[in-house]
């Protein structure tokens, strides 16, 4: 699947003009749009982005939202603090549902402070296999979380909005997941 990744196209029209069968420019956007992948033209396309805003995206990509009540995000605390993570895979454009896990920090001492190393590992401990972690706030423990997963913070409230706001962005997640050393990586906020 071929994804323009709004956030870095920039809309200069050097796509649009080598291959106007596979992209539009819509000036109210801001950014070119695929609206043909399967073009003649579209790798040409690609190798003339000067941001490098066309891409093929290959992988799949597993995230956990945090939430207390399946609907919307956990908003009045840390995503570390969530009683539930929504467990979804991104494929071929697409946000799937695939479970929901329960935060095993919630049967711990709430007494421990944020950014105690026991909480961040027992919140990953039920994240295993996933990429991103998705929550409106991140408590100190982002240091060590970063190191395990792309850290996302939203400002959405409803898990569909975010959904939409995590496929708008997918380009820029991948940036951030395919650095090599988590310690390169830093948390992303999506609008």
């Amino acid at each position: 699947m071929l994804l323009v990744d709004a956030n870095r196209c920039c809309g200069c029209g050097i796509c649009t003009t080598i291959c106007p069968q596979g992209l539009e420019l819509k000036v109210e956007n801001g950014y070119a749009r695929i609206i043909n992948e399967r073009a003649d033209c579209m790798n040409e396309a690609m190798r003339a982005c000067p941001q490098n805003a066309i891409a093929e995206i290959k992988e799949k990509l597993v995230f956990a939202i945090g939430t207390d009540d399946d609907k919307t995000i956990k908003a009045n605390d840390h995503v570390g603090m969530a009683n539930f993570f929504q467990i979804l895979e991104y494929s071929d454009g697409e946000l799937l549902f695939k479970e929901k896990r329960t935060n095993p920090k919630y049967n711990e001492d709430e007494t421990r402070t944020h950014g105690d190393p026991g909480k961040a590992k027992a919140t990953a401990s039920a994240l295993r296999g996933v990429d991103v972690l998705v929550g409106k706030r991140f408590g100190p423990n982002i240091i060590r979380l970063k190191n395990q997963f792309v850290c996302v913070i939203v400002r959405e409230k409803e898990i569909p909005g975010i959904m939409d706001i995590i496929k708008n962005n997918i380009g820029s997640i991948l940036v951030e997941k395919n650095k090599k050393d988590g310690k390169e990586r830093s948390g992303i906020v999506l609008k």
